[in-house]
């Protein structure tokens, strides 16, 4: 089975339209920043975009290195706010690509 390749969406149209991307499968290009942590074979990180955005992103395997620049392809996901807090999207990743 042939993998599609998807246009990056800027991480920052993903943070701004939150509600707008929930549930939908993005492609979003940045660099890996300090918060990086794995635990067994999960992944949680973050993602600056050359918008100067960042959104978290979560998978498996290993967590990557700080520096690291990616394409990262997922699903948004989008918690409803609450009465006190707006949670900001993740990326449940399904295709992680080094640049």
């Amino acid at each position: 089975m042939a993998t599609g390749s998807y246009a990056a969406t800027p991480i920052g149209d993903v943070v701004k339209n939150r509600d707008a991307y929930a549930n939908q499968i993005v492609t979003i290009e940045g660099t890996v920043t300090e918060k990086s942590l794995g635990y067994k074979s999960d992944a949680a990180y973050d993602l600056r975009g050359s918008d100067d955005y960042s959104i978290t992103v979560v998978g498996k395997g290993a967590a990557p290195t700080p520096g690291t620049k990616l394409s990262v392809t997922g699903k948004v996901g989008r918690k409803p706010p609450d009465e006190e807090f707006d949670f900001p999207p993740v990326i449940v990743e399904s295709i992680r690509v080094a640049q």
